[in-house]
């Protein structure tokens, strides 16, 4: 669709609510304010992205992830949907395989980089998107495993998972490498 003009006001308008809610408000042990900087961010990643700015997109998703892990731990999660999900999904979109592949891991918590609280292990979304870059660079120590943890996250899922996020457009329109 490339609405490109419709997105820019509504980023607006999302950023404009931001600015307008107080600053003591919260949302469960966050300020409010915080919780929704990590969306506010990964729109602005995903908007540059879209509009073939990858570099600017990178920076942006990259913060969202810095945001994220700072929030305090709650659960529910503050922010529901990892950003390293979009991060690493459009990395790999660009071909940035390697840097994609350590978010991925950092998300599963293999790398002991991550605070335990936003690490997400075993999730099916950043298990694919880490057989993906296994297959892309020949791994074939590890693959095994993880293929066989993907299958079983796989047979819980009630959607079809072609990526980490759904902002990766390239595999929806059937150009995955690796499937």
């Amino acid at each position: 669709m490339r609405e490109f003009a419709a997105a820019a006001r509504e980023r607006e308008r999302f950023h404009r609510h931001i600015e307008s809610i107080p600053p003591e408000r919260r949302f469960l042990s966050n300020p409010t304010r915080a919780s929704l900087a990590v969306g506010a961010a990964l729109l602005d990643g995903e908007l540059a992205y879209h509009r073939g700015r990858h570099d600017e997109a990178y920076d942006h998703l990259r913060r969202a992830v810095e945001l994220d892990d700072n929030l305090s731990y709650t659960e529910p999660w503050a922010w529901m949907h990892p950003p390293r999900h979009a991060l690493a999904a459009l990395l790999l979109d660009q071909g940035h395989a390697a840097e994609a592949e350590q978010v991925y891991r950092d998300d599963l918590g293999l790398s002991g980089a991550v605070r335990r609280c936003a690490q997400h292990p075993d999730n099916v979304w950043a298990l694919h998107g880490l057989v993906e870059c296994l297959k892309r660079r020949g791994e074939s120590d590890e693959l095994p495993g993880f293929q066989n943890k993907l299958a079983a996250a796989l047979a819980k899922a009630d959607v079809p998972i072609t990526s980490s996020c759904l902002c990766r457009t390239s595999v929806r329109a059937g150009h995955d490498c690796c499937h």
